[in-house]
């Protein structure tokens, strides 16, 4: 299980390298820059301390009460058999994770399952019906005649075995197989889309959690800044070359850093907990995070767009599913149109029947009994000629539900076209943003290292330092969103690309259902 996992979440990394040359530069910062917002230490996903331990309580309860399957180890949830905390994940090894604990996997797992028992289910209407009949009564009949009353005790039994088996229909079971056939396959896409949306969620979250660690590391270098541009100002106060306003500005813009860097903590406590929750665990776990913040970003697109939309119209596994569901909608009005036609069928039956008559009264009567072989054979023809225009009103039904199908999948094809064109356009922009603010810090840290040695030596007031000091903040969390901006983008016009072969699909799905108990 872990094996294909592991294997299964490398599609991410696969999802872009397999991509053309293009997108393929966008695949080096997902799959492996993937903290370059990251602080230059391994990150840790903090164990919090929880006051209501009555929840927990109840959950159980509910597991207990509600005969749900006992995990393989039942004393511990689910998280704790595919947590490995001696692990340091990387992005694949999270998205692993995900694969494995978070529950809409199963959900959709279950529902695949459920669609392939249904087309046996219905494959099933091909074969004949056997049933096997045992009958048995006791009777007592009484007649009234002179003298007294004749008593009959009469019994008989009766075991068979049936056999009816439709021989001809006009393509009811073919289209009702057809249907089920269909929705199997929109299942399986349903489950593949189901693990790049799971993938998509956990890099977009996790480099939103990388992101909310750097802008900590940037406050706190910012608190610094206030506080020694604070103490650069009392000194001077002391020597008499500054001014008590000059020293409030500087208390005032340390509060004011002070302020942004408890805000940075509580960015990192929402962006951990939307992480926790697409990894499908308890925020109470602790993961080790890799720090990948000195691998390279993208530089360039040069996929044209165009080509982009071709390949996610030819593999989206979402889009496959709404054509298969088409697919099984027309299977559907072919099977409403066949009812307007007879069916022939087989019937037989072959058993034996015992009964008698046994005489109690008045007594000496003779009793009787037989003994004998039932055999019957037909060939039926059932034709419905009218049916208060049930019949019509179906076939229209199915076909409006089928018209609808085609334009829902019109509808999809749209929105991923308009999608891939969002997305090629947010990475483009993102990726001109980054040299942007590159540029940016680069020059604010140019200043206000300029800045300080002039108001060190007297030449600049407070109030040019302070502002060459908020301006040198703004550049870095600039910086900062620059580049998660860029990762989440590149994110997210491979998630809208839907990268994936069909026979990486088919091989994955054959793997994780020998790895299902």
């Amino acid at each position: 299980m872990r094996e294909f996992r592991r294997r299964k979440c490398d599609n991410l990394v696969t999802i872009l390298s397999s991509l053309p040359r293009g997108i393929s530069i966008i695949a080096v910062s997902v799959a492996l820059a993937l903290t370059a917002c990251m602080p230059p230490s391994v990150t840790q996903l903090d164990k919090p301390d929880l006051a209501a331990a009555g929840a927990a309580v109840s959950w159980h309860d509910y597991r207990r009460t509600s005969g749900t399957q006992p995990l393989p180890n039942a004393s511990r949830p689910l998280e704790d058999n595919v947590i490995d905390t001696k692990l340091t994940y990387d992005l694949p090894a999270l998205v692993d994770l995900a694969l494995h604990a978070n529950p809409e996997t199963r959900v959709s797992w279950e529902e695949a399952k459920a669609a392939a028992a249904r087309l046996e289910r219905n494959r099933s209407a091909w074969y004949p019906t056997l049933t096997a009949m045992v009958f048995g009564q006791y009777s007592t009949t009484s007649f009234p005649i002179p003298g007294g009353a004749l008593v009959t005790d009469s019994y008989s039994s009766l075991g068979s075995l049936d056999l009816a088996w439709t021989l001809f229909d006009f393509g009811r079971r073919e289209s009702v197989v057809d249907a089920g056939a269909q929705r199997l396959n929109a299942a399986n896409f349903a489950f593949s889309r189901k693990h790049q949306e799971i993938a998509y969620r956990v890099a977009s979250s996790f480099f939103a959690y990388q992101a909310a660690l750097a802008r900590v590391t940037a406050a706190q270098q910012t608190f610094e800044s206030a506080k020694a541009g604070t103490g650069s100002v009392q000194a001077k106060l002391d020597k008499g070359l500054a001014t008590r306003p000059d020293l409030l500005l500087a208390i005032q813009e340390q509060a004011k850093a002070s302020y942004d860097l408890q805000d940075a903590h509580g960015s990192v406590t929402q962006s951990r907990a939307d992480l926790t929750t697409n990894l499908g665990i308890s925020p109470a776990y602790t993961l080790q995070l890799i720090d990948l913040s000195q691998l390279p970003l993208p530089a360039a697109l040069v996929q044209s767009v165009e080509k982009i939309v071709d390949q996610a119209l030819e593999q989206r596994p979402d889009l496959m599913a709404r054509l298969a569901e088409l697919r099984a909608r027309e299977a559907e009005v072919r099977k409403a149109r066949a009812e307007f036609w007879p069916k022939v069928a087989l019937r037989g039956m072959v058993g034996n029947q015992y009964w008698g008559n046994v005489h109690t009264n008045p007594p000496g009567n003779e009793s009787y009994s037989a003994n004998n072989m039932v055999n019957t054979a037909m060939l039926t023809v059932e034709w419905t000629l009218f049916d208060g225009f049930e019949r019509s009103n179906a076939v229209h039904e199915a076909e409006a539900k089928q018209e609808a199908s085609r334009a829902q999948l019109e509808a999809l094809r749209l929105e991923i076209m308009r999608d891939i064109w969002k997305a090629y356009a947010d990475t483009k922009t993102a990726l001109e943003k980054r040299e942007f603010a590159l540029a940016l810090l680069k020059a604010a840290e140019e200043s206000y290292a300029a800045t300080q040695e002039s108001y060190d030596h007297g030449f600049s007031t407070v109030i040019e330092l302070l502002s060459a000091q908020k301006d040198l903040a703004r550049a870095r969390f600039t910086e900062i969103d620059s580049r998660a901006t860029l990762l989440r983008s590149a994110a997210t016009l491979v998630y809208t690309s839907g990268e994936q072969n069909s026979e990486e699909l088919n091989a994955d799905d054959k793997a994780f259902s020998r790895s299902r108990p």
